[in-house]
């Protein structure tokens, strides 16, 4: 992922929400986003799949895996979210439909961009729960009968369907107990180096950013403040707000 001069002025608004965002996540590379609620750091992340508020104007460039995210039709943005880039959203229980089979969740997505097989889908979903700690059990349960972590090990497993080159984290492990929060966080650094995805963490914790990752940009009021390698960051912040 390279971010250039993204600009994002939302309707209604004075001034930009975003104001001249660069940022880099290189293959396998873990990078985290960091700043308060209101920073800018969910809507950096969403611009890389396209998904902006109706009416937005954009300025710059985000490019994914070499395509312009914010230059691509309908058709080509469904093409680049089903087998180049996913999001693991922050609030696993909003994103599933409770009344639809966790199984349906993780097959649907790669069966209609790719029209692959039921048996073959499955076999992949399967494969994938294996890889986040759960068994093909999980499959016939509806999101009401698993837990907050559970959930979240499923939504991770759902972004993976398509062999993603980038995998954008929105504060995963917010709705979470601690224990099942380092649980996360563990997974998600052996599937990275498993998969050689590019990992886009966004977080409000910089300690835990600083454990986890290999650059921190910090951001405040849709800018970025600071950006270095992490653990030189974390020894010597020089800007005030970090």
């Amino acid at each position: 992922m390279d971010v250039r001069g993204l600009r994002i002025t939302l309707p209604g608004t004075a001034r930009p929400v975003l104001d001249g965002i660069d940022l880099t996540v290189g293959a396998g590379e873990t990078v985290a986003l960091v700043g308060e609620s209101g920073s800018g750091k969910t809507l950096t992340s969403r611009s890389a799949l396209g998904l902006l508020p109706p009416g937005a104007v954009t300025e710059g460039t985000v490019l994914v895996s070499g395509h312009d995210v914010l230059a691509l039709d309908a058709d080509r943005l469904r093409a680049l979210r089903a087998d180049t880039v996913a999001m693991i959203f922050q609030d696993p229980r909003a994103a599933l439909n409770p009344l639809r089979r966790i199984g349906d969740f993780l097959t649907e997505g790669v069966r209609s961009a790719r029209a692959t097989s039921k048996a073959d889908a499955l076999a992949r979903a399967v494969e994938l729960l294996d890889a986040v700690g759960l068994d093909e059990t999980a499959l016939g349960k509806y999101p009401g009968q698993v837990s907050g972590g559970m959930l979240q090990r499923v939504m991770i497993a759902a972004a993976l369907m398509g062999d993603p080159a980038l995998l954008l984290a929105d504060e995963p492990t917010t709705a979470l107990d601690v224990t099942t929060q380092a649980e996360v966080i563990a997974l998600l650094a052996r599937l990275r180096k498993r998969f050689g995805t590019g990992l886009l963490f966004v977080t409000h914790d910089l300690d835990l950013a600083a454990a986890i990752s290999d650059r921190v940009y910090v951001m405040y009021a849709g800018r970025i403040a600071e950006a270095g390698p992490a653990e030189a960051l974390f020894a010597g912040p020089r800007h005030p707000y970090t």
